[in-house]
């Protein structure tokens, strides 16, 4: 089975059509075309696309049409409506109805890649949480026993229930994105669309409109109006993350929609009502933030009804294995492999080390180490350079001998030489100078064992290995 993504053109346009088909088999995709309501119905029902890119008006059924009975059908397609006559009604029924998103023709490609990318990356993180009922236990979703964890999963829980305000806060890599989905997931508002916004990849200039939509002309290079993501999420969820980032002018106006539930498009003169939950998130210092009058105070309470607080994973280290274990069942599916486990002690050693891009840093180093190694474990050598060489560093650097005699030499190089000379050669002793088995024992890169033992002239033969 391909592991690439597969995107549906639909579109009674030929010359639209093949304008879209070779930069998306360009980027790796598999493409196939549609060129009425019905074949594009028949292809969706025949096959599980990734993206929909659906034309609204096509011969035999419309796109609206085609968008509930293909939802209907697959919930996981991300489908973009296309339209020469757009509208902001056609645009809040095709959200509500499920689309991810609705973009006018003439098409501009870089607006359109955009669109995939979120789509895409949307669609990653929603495999990472169930789409089950809000009775269920959200905890199910997740992979973690440790405490702090099992506090997020209460607060999940109970906050599928209300629809108040939510503020996310933690680092970066926690998993901000993903609470927001499973609170949105398990909540009565469900089965209506999740809309993120990056707040802080958004040029200052257009986040307004962004997020408040924009009239024709209200701007040099508005030329088509634009429906503000506040309108996208109707009846639904909107996650503001990194709501820190928002410019002070933008904050009064999302202050005043949240307490009016209207918004005021760019270069428009109507108000337009908005039904929409806000889940807002953060790794910046907010209250800092307040005290320097770069976020408004009125704005954080507003948004801070009910904060949640996410654990770095330093502070979970216990659910290392857990998490490792899920991501090797992942990538095994992705890339057709059948490795089993971690090596045993590589658990303990992924423990000590820091995890400053907390667990998006783990899945990715995962993943290193899933490529490189080369039986059913995955050991410690296998992972980045930079994680083998911080815990060489930590352990050679923390555990050194230390002799309180007066005259003891405070030559922080040399004693650091003398402990690693000595570590080497005990570790190369108690192995009997096997390198391999040295190095899985002692959790020390082979690289770098071959080049230490270089640097002080150790040799394997004089611990019984000639290898």
């Amino acid at each position: 089975m391909s592991s690439k993504p597969k995107v549906l053109i639909a579109d009674d346009e030929k010359e639209l059509r093949d304008g879209l088909r070779g930069p998306l088999l360009r980027r790796g995709f598999d493409v196939d075309e549609a060129q009425d309501g019905d074949s594009a119905l028949r292809l969706c029902f025949e096959n599980n696309y990734d993206l929909v890119l659906l034309d609204v008006r096509m011969p035999l059924k419309s796109g609206l049409q085609a968008l509930g009975q293909i939802k209907s059908h697959n919930p996981k397609s991300f489908i973009v409506l296309v339209t020469a006559h757009a509208n902001v009604k056609d645009a809040v029924q095709a959200m509500q109805m499920g689309a991810f998103d609705y973009i006018e023709k003439p098409l501009k490609m870089e607006r359109l890649e955009e669109l995939i990318d979120e789509a895409l990356h949307a669609r990653d993180l929603g495999e990472k949480v169930t789409l089950s009922s809000p009775k269920e236990n959200p905890s199910s979703d997740f992979v973690g026993e440790s405490k702090p964890m099992q506090r997020v999963f209460g607060l999940i829980d109970r906050l599928a229930k209300v629809t108040t305000s939510v503020l996310i806060r933690g680092e970066n890599g926690t998993g901000k994105e993903l609470v927001a989905r499973a609170i949105h997931a398990h909540s009565s508002r469900r089965s209506k669309p999740f809309v993120a916004v990056n707040c802080g990849a958004i040029p200052e200039a257009l986040v307004e409109s962004e997020l408040f939509g924009h009239e024709k002309g209200a701007f040099t290079g508005a030329d088509q109006r634009k429906i503000g993501r506040f309108q996208f999420a109707s009846e639904g969820t909107l996650f503001l993350d990194e709501v820190a980032e928002l410019p002070t002018a933008v904050q009064v106006k999302l202050l005043r929609v949240l307490q009016e539930r209207k918004v005021n498009p760019v270069g428009s003169n109507r108000e337009f009502p908005v039904d929409v939950r806000i889940i807002a998130a953060t790794n910046r210092n907010i209250e800092k933030m307040m005290t320097e009058g770069r976020f408004r105070n009125d704005l954080f309470y507003r948004l801070n009804v009910m904060p949640v607080f996410l654990p770095p994973l330093r502070e979970r280290t216990d659910d290392i294995p857990a998490l490792v274990d899920h991501f090797i069942k992942a990538f095994n599916k992705k890339l057709a492999r059948s490795v089993r486990s971690l090596a045993p002690g590589t658990d303990r050693q992924l423990a000590a080390y820091s995890w400053p891009g907390n667990i998006r840093e783990l899945e990715n180093s995962v993943e290193h180490a899933f490529v490189l190694a080369d039986g059913d474990q995955i050991r410690i050598e296998d992972f980045p350079e930079h994680i083998r060489e911080a815990l060489l560093d930590k352990e050679e650097g923390w555990d050194l001998p230390f002799n309180e005699s007066e005259n003891a030499s405070l030559d922080f190089r040399a004693a650091k030489e003398n402990f690693e000379k000595d570590f080497i050669a005990r570790a190369l002793k108690q192995n009997k100078g096997r390198i391999n088995q040295t190095c899985d024992r002692a959790g020390i890169p082979k690289n770098t064992l071959l080049r230490k033992m270089q640097k002080y002239n150790i040799q394997a033969s004089d611990f019984g290995s000639d290898s």
